[in-house]
């Protein structure tokens, strides 16, 4: 969506852009495919996609006089010089273009407009785009922007000292009367629509025999980025183990970690740098040690398994649901156990179900003090979907109880009250 208009830096939350939050999208496989046998420093080639669905429209602002910056403008009878601002989201830094100049009018009976594509100020070696529309003849039922080709403007944002360079897809059309001033008809008429549309840089690469998938999305904070099997969908905002990634974060891909080391500046190449890390061994049954899962929680901040015992002693996972009736029967033991051990104890609850409103009204109803995940139980045309840390915890049963040490050893594995029991145990011998 845009507000005034906006510089996405972000290919997201990301453009010189009006400000759009820009989703990551899957993509096919191609013929830049890049192949490592063996991990290694290794680049991925980038193309850039284009979401025709993904747009956000604002109008030009009309000028009353020429500016004394500008040049060429045409003497026409019906005529409207008009401009757009490009406004960053990290204002007030600066950005460079940070303004395009254009005009629209009447010609031989019909409509047309031109805009200053090279951004040098001069309106005289601007094309002019016609159309087949009479004054006052506008209709809402037509898509005058389907013949027009995409424009992309590179531009460069400064902050703090540091130079962005990115770029805005875009297409100037005219008013199809979304936009209306009731007393002013000539407005309605002539005032131009800039025209700004989602898009993202996609690669595909191999390693250790498997297909990857590479996002790279423009936004108002910098590139984020996402990594995904071929054959799955790129994490979303609204997965419980969505993690924003950056330039410089490391990311883990088959049993190996990589730093996102850079990108070139028109987002044609992406560079991995790797750390020489590998995957160290997990379990899932008492005694094993769990891995350091991330995801958001039910108030989609980030968070870990780590982050939650980083101030107690223990970490209580369980999962659970609404609609489990066992559950619910030993929600007031899981509450006494928060209670009577909060000092030491921190609980962590995964919701496995099918409405997040409806589980956070439970929570808030049954007064359920401490940190809560939202998993996604049914899907559209009433399958179900089991995400990914339920697989991989081989978590097959509701409730289920998982109590982990300092060193994320999984102390207590079971469902129902006898995990609960056990966990009771150690808590109240450690605190004797």
């Amino acid at each position: 969506m845009f507000t005034g208009l906006i510089i996405k830096i972000d290919p997201m939350r990301k453009l010189l852009l009006l400000i759009i939050i820009l989703p990551f999208l899957s993509c096919n496989h191609n013929k830049d495919s890049k192949s490592v046998s063996e991990t290694e420093d290794f680049s991925v080639v980038l193309s850039e996609k284009i979401d025709s669905g993904g747009m956000s429209a604002r109008p030009f602002k009309i000028l009353d006089s020429i500016p004394k910056e500008l040049s060429g403008v045409p003497k026409l009878d019906t005529m409207k010089l008009q401009y757009f601002t490009f406004r960053s989201a990290l204002s007030p830094d600066s950005i460079s273009p940070n303004k395009i100049y254009a005009y629209s009018g009447y010609e031989n009976g019909k409509y047309f407009l031109a805009y200053d594509l090279n951004f040098n100020k001069d309106l005289s070696d601007d094309q002019k785009h016609y159309f087949d529309r009479q004054f006052g003849k506008w209709k809402m039922s037509i898509n005058y922007g389907k013949d027009v080709k995409y424009d992309t403007l590179d531009y460069s944002e400064y902050k703090e000292n540091k130079i962005r360079n990115s770029s805005l897809v875009y297409k100037v059309i005219p008013n199809n009367g979304t936009i209306r001033k009731p007393d002013d008809s000539m407005y309605t008429d002539l005032v131009i629509i800039m025209q700004a549309y989602d898009h993202w840089w996609n690669g595909v690469f191999t390693l250790e025999e498997k297909d990857y998938k590479i996002s790279a999305n423009p936004g108002p904070l910098g590139v984020s980025f996402a990594v995904a099997k071929q054959n799955e969908d790129f994490l979303t905002y609204s997965d419980y183990n969505f993690v924003e990634t950056k330039l410089k974060d490391t990311v883990q891909i088959a049993d190996s970690y990589f730093s996102i080391d850079s990108i070139t500046s028109d987002f044609s190449e992406l560079f991995f740098k790797d750390l020489k890390i590998k995957e160290k061994p997990h379990g899932y049954t008492e005694g094993d040690n769990i891995k350091d899962l991330k995801f958001n929680d039910l108030k989609y901040q980030s968070t870990s398994f780590s982050k939650q015992i980083s101030q107690k002693e223990y970490l209580l996972i369980d999962f659970w649901g609404t609609w489990c009736a066992p559950c619910l029967k030993l929600n007031p033991e899981v509450i006494k156990l928060n209670n009577d051990y909060s000092d030491r104890l921190s609980i962590l609850s995964f919701a496995y179900d099918d409405e997040r409103g409806e589980v956070f009204e439970h929570i808030k109803e049954y007064q359920m003090k401490w940190n809560h995940v939202f998993l996604q139980r049914d899907l559209k045309g009433g399958l179900e979907k089991y995400p990914k840390i339920l697989k991989d915890l081989k978590i097959d049963a509701f409730p289920t109880f998982i109590l982990l040490d300092k060193d994320l050893n999984i102390l207590v594995r079971g469902t129902g009250v006898e995990a609960l029991e056990k966990t009771k145990e150690i808590l109240t011998v450690k605190q004797s």
